[in-house]
């Protein structure tokens, strides 16, 4: 967008119009829509001419009361402050900026002098992927942040004081939270850092049982109706066809699919092989037929010329060629399942973890092992494997205990007024 539009209305049409460029989920643009508003009602309020970063600034300032993200802000304060800094990335011409940087991007109290040290030693000693670092540096900044404020030092503090630090937060952000603090504060023993193992006075979470979710699956029949409802002559079709065929075939995660590459494909054993996005555990596949056929075909028919260094691009003209993204392939997706006849799919999940089930759903109905099933997942531990047995009803039957026959007069009568002498005769 050129720089030279500056009226509030102009800089919102374009932004709007790249977050649907950019497949953002409806949901998330329905807010920032709202968010818009707020901001052109505000700039009408105060009979502003033109966007520009000052009067970005100045309304932070007034109506948030602050230009930086902060852990006291509300969530909707958080969403007006990005949708303010994803404006101004539009009005400046600069690439989409879609995220608010926090106004500390380093630890303020003593831990931060020990930090990078812990930080080595779970890339080097526990080999933790990139994303659960960033999980760690954020919980770490938040934790920095409750010391600041209190005035404590991190070799100091009590049990009472961890429970203060998570006591406003979700029950899954506690077990979360926890967990980092005592992989901390282990690291900052095992180092001789701290005198004692503080991580022993991290209580553990009360378990509170939900209750067990079922996978959403579908059958092998309803698969191929879903990818039979590609169309398969346009370009964009070849590219959706692809995706499917990707996570149906090989339960491949979104993540994955967006990452795969030629560098990855051993076109003379047959062969696909990576490291997974969320887990780095390396995972191989065979090449099959199908799968192999629709890559040549969306590269020689369907793909863009140029971009990212993957197989899989966007194909709109202000993206072309960029890597696609995963809410982007949940889209493709969920347009793929309207365009089925797969009967009562809105009542299930219908994103690509779906088919990622579905694959082990369907190899579970043709007797494969357990084993053989986490191997293909990419599963790092068997304990995640054993969700589908939950899932495995033919094999759950033959476990199944005949109910022998009652002889007692009390279930005999059940419904009927039978006397305490008589029921345990």
């Amino acid at each position: 967008m050129d720089k030279k539009i500056k009226k509030i209305s102009d800089v919102i049409e374009a932004y709007l119009a790249e977050l649907v460029d950019r497949d953002y989920y409806k949901g998330t643009i329905k807010d920032y829509s709202r968010g818009c508003r707020a901001i052109q009602q505000w700039w009408e309020k105060n009979d502003l001419k033109e966007f520009n970063e000052e009067n970005a600034l100045r309304f932070c300032d007034e109506v948030i009361g602050t230009r930086y993200l902060s852990p006291a802000l509300t969530s909707e304060q958080k969403r007006r402050l990005r949708v303010v800094r994803m404006l101004l990335s539009i009005y400046r011409n600069e690439d989409f900026e879609n995220y608010t940087p926090p106004i500390e991007k380093s630890l303020k109290t003593n831990l931060g002098e020990v930090f990078s040290k812990y930080i080595e030693w779970c890339t080097v000693s526990l080999k933790l992927a990139p994303n659960t670092l960033d999980s760690h540096k954020r919980i770490a900044l938040r934790y920095d942040t409750f010391l600041c404020e209190r005035g404590f030092h991190f070799g100091e503090v009590s049990t009472s004081n961890f429970e203060d630090f998570i006591a406003s937060e979700s029950k899954s952000n506690r077990i979360r939270y926890k967990a980092v603090l005592r992989n901390i504060y282990r690291f900052l023993h095992s180092s001789g850092i701290t005198k004692g193992d503080l991580s022993t006075f991290i209580l553990k979470e009360p378990h509170i049982h939900h209750g067990s979710k079922l996978p959403t699956t579908y059958t092998e029949e309803e698969i191929k109706n879903l990818l039979l409802s590609v169309d398969r002559s346009t370009s964009l079709g070849k590219r959706d066809y692809l995706i499917l065929l990707l996570a149906a075939e090989y339960g491949m995660r979104a993540s994955d699919i967006r990452s795969i590459g030629l560098k990855h494909i051993d076109w003379e054993s047959n062969k696909i092989s990576f490291n997974q996005q969320k887990t780095d555990v390396p995972i191989s596949y065979p090449l099959i037929p199908s799968v192999g056929n629709a890559i040549i075909d969306y590269l020689k028919h369907g793909r863009p010329q140029g971009g990212k260094d993957v197989i899989i691009v966007r194909h709109d003209s202000k993206r072309k060629g960029d890597q696609i993204t995963s809410s982007g392939i949940y889209s493709i997706v969920e347009s793929a399942f309207k365009a089925s006849t797969i009967i009562n799919w809105r009542e299930k999940k219908h994103g690509p973890h779906s088919l990622r089930h579905s694959f082990a759903s369907n190899l579970l109905k043709r007797g494969t092992g357990y084993y053989v099933i986490g191997m293909a997942m990419g599963h790092s531990c068997s304990e995640t494997t054993k969700t589908y047995l939950q899932i495995d009803f033919e094999r759950l039957r033959k476990c199944s205990l005949q109910i022998p026959d009652l002889h007692s007069l009390y279930y005999s009568n059940i419904g009927k007024e039978v006397g305490n002498e008589q029921a345990y005769l």
